[in-house]
């Protein structure tokens, strides 16, 4: 079932990786996926009554800019109103974060410094922007970091006076297959989960292919390039996504995304991430997690493997 979570994640390489890329191991999974669930879609109308194939995609070689090093939430020191951002870095630069639950406009901004690849951004909220995210408790910010010409954005989370969230759990089906063939070698193909509800229920989803690499740090590629996905519309139901079981059969002919070639020598850990909105009365519930690194879902496999690595 996929709305079931697994046990706490156990930071696996997939078995049988390069040694090479497995020395590189990334500090811990990626954060939010791009938008953090901001930039939701509007509520869908009918559903398409087939699956669409999915497209070829290519992750990009060398560093693309600044990224997050893991998904950790950032936290507000509230008596100082100070917080920090660390990431990597290929250069100096400057950093302006937003978040649309806590104010309009930019919330601050900071200059940084990159030494060896990596920065940490001290930022300072006003007294009113710093009081509303302790009431909020936890607001989905955006960090903006311009090294010259280039520009990233980064989502994550930043809190006041809460516990370190859970780690994130698996989607028990659905999976980013490493390879086709079983070898390990790309490309990749990410399989969407067989979402299921107690009655028929619209929802939206979007995948995504985080990857890490130690001078890039964490980035996500989309259905439509470099943080870009595209949101897709089906109907849930209580044996799966109508669409993946034509005819009602059984098996189901879930949506798959690929092939996605990875570039050699990079030393790259790639893992896979399914976003969900239920739509409810027209309202959504918004919810994200990650997909087993393998041929089959997390549930087949006892348990969920984050990456895959490659050399």
């Amino acid at each position: 079932m996929s709305l079931k979570r697994t046990l706490a994640i156990a930071a696996l390489a997939l078995a049988g990786a390069p040694a090479a890329a497995a020395a590189q191991a990334p500090p811990g999974p990626p954060g939010p996926p791009p938008g953090n669930g901001t930039d939701l879609p509007a509520p869908p109308g009918t559903a398409p009554a087939f699956v669409a194939p999915g497209t070829a995609a290519a992750i990009p070689a060398g560093a693309t800019g600044p990224g997050l090093l893991k998904n950790s939430a950032v936290a507000l020191n509230r008596s100082k109103r100070t917080f920090s951002v660390p990431f990597t870095c290929q250069g100096n630069g400057t950093i302006s974060v937003t978040a649309k639950r806590a104010a309009s406009g930019t919330l601050a901004r900071a200059g940084y410094r990159c030494v060896s690849g990596r920065a940490t951004a001290r930022l300072q909220l006003s007294k009113k922007v710093a009081t509303t995210v302790g009431k909020r408790r936890t607001v989905a910010a955006t960090a903006t970091i311009r090294q010259g010409a280039r520009k990233q954005k980064l989502s994550f989370s930043l809190t006041a006076g809460v516990p370190a969230a859970k780690a994130k759990g698996f989607w028990t089906d659905g999976h980013l297959q490493c390879s086709q063939d079983g070898s390990g070698a790309p490309p990749a193909y990410l399989t969407q989960p067989d979402f299921t509800t107690r009655s028929p229920t619209p929802i939206s989803t979007r995948g995504w292919v985080a990857w890490y690499t130690a001078a890039g740090g964490w980035h996500w590629l989309g259905s439509g390039g470099v943080n870009v996905g595209r949101w897709d519309t089906w109907t849930a139901t209580v044996s799966g996504i109508a669409q993946f079981h034509p005819g009602g059969a059984v098996t189901p002919i879930p949506f798959t995304w690929g092939p996605i070639s990875v570039p050699a020598g990079q030393a790259i850990h790639a893992i896979g991430v399914y976003e969900i909105v239920y739509w409810v009365g027209g309202r959504p519930d918004y919810q994200w997690q990650y997909v087993n690194a393998g041929t089959t879902g997390a549930a087949a496999a006892g348990a969920g493997n984050l990456y895959c690595a490659y050399a």
